[in-house]
């Protein structure tokens, strides 16, 4: 997958004001529409539970505050700043995907050993590694689109690494169905959170750099898959 870098280019917004006094506040709104912010809040969202083989096994979770609280700021040169919030809503996605995916998800606050509840199997700490977003004007479409690069951390109770990998996702909305760029990005970012969910579920059991522990997790139960 290939990911648009939204350009850093300086935002210019030029705008010749000709004809009667009377349309100048027409044109102060063009003006602030084109270089205004424009501010996308994904608070939530409806997130379909996966239908996948749940593994007997207990799974902490950590949300950093950078994690839930993920929000990207980008200038799009001629139309303004764009403000987009997905941290809780990543959060949400989350809460619905693992809890199919473990017999058990206990969220934890801290990563440290000693403050870990006792009989888990491994902490799961997602981290968001970029964003982008392109807007019709950037693509000459109808489209909204949203890209997001996770990577995935499992950790043992004590703290070693066992493994890392990137989950990707991409979401996007056509412009016409929805009245504002808004609502249009809004629902974009969620199908993007939405694929973000399916690959972890279907990915997760084939990840090369799992199939170690899990087997071991398995066969201490004696349900090697």
């Amino acid at each position: 997958m290939q990911y648009r870098v939204p350009s850093k280019a300086p935002r210019i917004c030029r705008w010749r004001i000709a004809g009667p006094a009377s349309l100048l506040p027409t044109f102060l709104i063009l003006l602030l529409t084109g270089c205004g912010t424009t501010t996308v809040q994904v608070t939530g969202g409806d997130f379909p539970k996966p239908i996948v083989p749940s593994m007997p096994l207990t799974l902490g979770v950590h949300y950093s505050e950078a994690f839930r609280s993920y929000r990207l700021e980008e200038s799009v040169p001629q139309r303004g700043d764009w403000s987009i919030d997905i941290g809780r809503a990543q959060v949400n996605m989350l809460q619905t995907v693992l809890p199919a995916m473990f017999d058990r998800v206990v969220e934890v606050d801290s990563l440290e050993p000693d403050a870990l509840p006792q009989g888990l199997n491994a902490v799961l700490v997602p981290s968001v590694q970029e964003m982008q977003f392109a807007i019709p004007f950037q693509t000459r479409s109808n489209f909204f689109e949203v890209w997001i690069r996770y990577e995935m951390s499992l950790m043992d109770p004590s703290g070693d690494v066992i493994a890392r990998w990137p989950v990707t996702a991409y979401g996007k909305t056509r412009s016409l169905m929805l009245e504002t760029a808004e609502a249009a990005m809004r629902d974009a970012a969620i199908n993007a959170l939405r694929d973000a969910g399916a690959f972890l579920a279907i990915g997760f059991p084939n990840q090369q750099e799992l199939r170690p522990w899990l087997e071991r997790e398995l066969t201490a139960l004696d349900l090697r898959p």
